[in-house]
Order: C-alpha cells, then structure tokens, then sequence
C-alpha cells in the first residue's frame, strides 16, 4: 500500500495494486494484538542497530522516510498516533484497522486500481517490459513491478511466499528462510502452561557456549515458552534454533546466587512451618505453581519443612532459580511467527532506490527481502520506508 501510494503521488503514473485478499491490510490488522504498532520513535540510525540482518542496506531507505516522517505522513491521512513504552507507536484509537482504512483511502484518493481478489501466478521480463499474469487468467503489462508480497510468516493471512517465487523466476536468489521473532517448542514445562513472569533473565546456550542472553517478560504455554524475552531471543538466532538451544531461565534476576541464598535463608527462618512451596510462595518470591516445580527438581516434596531444609537442599533451590535449564525442541513456525529471517538477496538489490541490480525495473519492498528487525515498531516501519523508496523510483525509471 505504501508503495502504491508513494508511486501515484505526483499524479502522473498509472498505478495498479494486486492484492490476492479479499480485503486490504490482512497481516496489519492482526499485528501489535490487533493495535498495530505502526513505528517507532527511534530515529534511523536507532533502527539500523534494532536491524538483525543486513542494516546498512537500509539506510537510504530508512533516512528518506523516518518515523517522524512517517508519523506526519499518517497524521496527513487523517490517522493520528500515540506514544507507548520503548517508543512504540500506535494509532490513538488502537485499532489497526483505522490504520488500514487510512492507506485504503488514501490510495482512494489517488485513484490507484486497487484489484483486491487478484492474486499473480507469474511475472515475466521482456523488451518492453513486464507481463503480471493472474490467477484470474488475466495479463497486465507493466512498465515497472514492485514485489511488496511479505515473507512466509502466518501464512494464513497471504503470506505464502509467492514473492520468492516471482524473484527466483527473474533471476534472482533467495537465501535459506527461518521463522524469527517466535515462540519456542520446548520439553518438561507443561506444568507451568498459562504461568507468566513479567521478568525474568534468559540465557540461551549452544553445543555449551553461551550464543545469547537477554531479559524480559515470559510466557510459559501448552507447547513451551512464548513473552517478549523469548521472541527477542528468537530475533538474534532464528537461524540456530533448528539446532535445538538450551535456554537457561532466571526467576531472580535482580539478585546474585550468594543474595538469593541469603533470601532463602531469611524465607524458611520466618515459615518454619510451612511446606518449602507454601513458604516460597507466602513470601512472594516466586508463583506457587513454579514454586511446586522447582521444589521437585531440587529433589523435595510436600513434606519438607522449611525449617528442616539442609543446606544442600538449599543450594539445590538457589541454582534452579538462578539457571533453570530447558531443552528446546525447535520453534512455534512461521505460522506462529512475527516476521521471516531471510528472503531475496540484498546484494542484489540497490540500496538508495530498491530496484533489482540484475531485472532493470523490477523493484522489492519489506519482508520479501533479507532484513529483519526486533520487534518494538521497526519491522512495520521497514516495510513502509522501503515501500515509499521503491514507489517513488519505480515512476523515475
């Protein structure tokens, strides 16, 4: 949509969107819960360093139309925006579909041929130009083609990865592609299932050497563990996590093993009585439900007393709550995903326009190319930069 709006605003190209939905906006309308997280604050050179995957490549892009850019661009189309934590930015309203009404009317506005219900089942390359063949039978001749078609996350909404297709068939290459910024599969925590902890460390070890650590709030589920420190975590190796990780959870983070000790100490000295769970819990130091789990895996049951604890028990505790091992079994997939590590080659695009160094004309926008980013705002706002940049080039050549 970006791209199609940014292509016919000066009036003097005709411009044709193929959308295979039925409606505009499928995958917006269902990103940031439903809000969608339009941008972030973070200026451009804060983005390149949230991008994973090729940043540099994104600074034409990212400088030519930056987040307060793009945020009097929305306020222009009739959408007007708020601040949240870390930066995010979200319409007013909170509903994303205000925001896809604004760039569907906007392309109103500019009387661009928006063909929902359209997909293409081929794009090919000749002397005079392009021919998009649809699955409707239908061929289009164009002088220039963007492909703006997404990754391979939730398929459901479109994202099938047609786009990959369409630049493999044009000579271009593809790099391997991995669901990021997803939940992970894991074993032994189904006990834990709905339980979540608005902090907690993260330490993600492979083959024995540590290749991540982060922080932030998890999510145990019915297939393993979700929440912001894990999606992030998922953002830096979503492509090592067919390998199957360890990661190694901190339910105390803001205390060091030699402090949790001496908290436990405290703990059990004024819950004498109680059950080693009863009293972890009375204290608030950890949910009963994780209390219970931990109490099992450092070989104790509901008959230990606090008061009664040795200090090996003891020990047994402080390192579960400081370094709870999980074996992971892979990811959640790109059904489950944010966003695709991976896509066509960026050393074959050119960075300050986002047209094909090798197909004269042909151009890519968003997750169809090789840059992905945390999450926070800067994947959406990726996707609108190089959109805007590929729209306007495409009418100059």
């Amino acid at each position: 949509m970006m791209a199609a709006i940014s292509a016919a605003a000066d009036g003097m190209a005709r411009v044709i969107l193929l959308e295979k939905n039925g409606q505009l906006g499928v995958k917006m309308q269902i990103t940031g819960g439903g809000r969608c997280n339009v941008t972030n604050t973070a200026d451009a050179a804060e983005m390149i360093d949230k991008t994973q995957r090729n940043p540099r490549f994104l600074y034409s892009a990212l400088h030519g139309l930056d987040s307060a850019t793009l945020r009097a661009m929305l306020d222009g189309m009739g959408l007007k925006t708020k601040v949240e934590d870390g930066g995010r930015v979200f319409p007013v309203s909170d509903l994303a579909a205000d925001v896809v009404d604004a760039f569907a009317e906007r392309l109103r506005r500019l009387n661009v041929d928006v063909r929902l219900g359209c997909a293409v089942a081929e794009i090919t390359r000749d002397d005079e130009g392009f021919a998009v063949k649809t699955k409707n039978g239908e061929t289009i001749a164009a002088d220039a083609v963007i492909i703006a078609t997404g990754g391979l996350s939730v398929p459901a909404t479109g994202s099938d990865g047609d786009g990959y297709g369409f630049a493999k068939s044009l000579g271009h290459n593809v790099t391997k592609l991995y669901p990021a910024l997803v939940p992970v599969n894991t074993e032994g925590v189904a006990d834990l299932m709905g339980l979540g902890l608005d902090d907690a460390g993260l330490t993600v070890r492979l083959d024995g050497k540590i290749v991540y650590s982060g922080r932030g709030g998890i999510m145990f589920t019915h297939f393993g563990l979700s929440g912001p420190a894990v999606i992030t975590a998922t953002a830096f190796l979503a492509d090592k996590m067919h390998l199957k990780p360890e990661f190694a959870l901190d339910f105390v983070p803001n205390y060091t093993e030699k402090e949790i000790d001496k908290r436990l100490l405290d703990v059990f000295a004024r819950n004498p009585a109680k059950t080693v769970v009863g009293a972890l819990a009375a204290e608030n130091l950890v949910p009963q439900r994780l209390a219970a789990v931990l109490a099992v895996a450092a070989g104790l049951d509901d008959n230990n007393k606090a008061g009664n604890i040795t200090k090996i028990q003891r020990a047994a505790l402080c390192r579960l709550l400081k370094d709870f091992r999980v074996q992971t079994t892979g990811t959640a997939g790109f059904g489950s995903a944010v966003i695709t590590c991976g896509g066509v080659a960026v050393n074959e695009i050119n960075p300050a326009t986002m047209q094909s160094v090798l197909v004269p004309r042909l151009f890519f926008a968003g997750e169809v190319m090789d840059v992905d980013a945390l999450t926070g705002g800067y994947n959406l706002h990726i996707a609108f930069a190089t959109g805007w940049l590929a729209g306007r080039c495409a009418v100059m050549v």
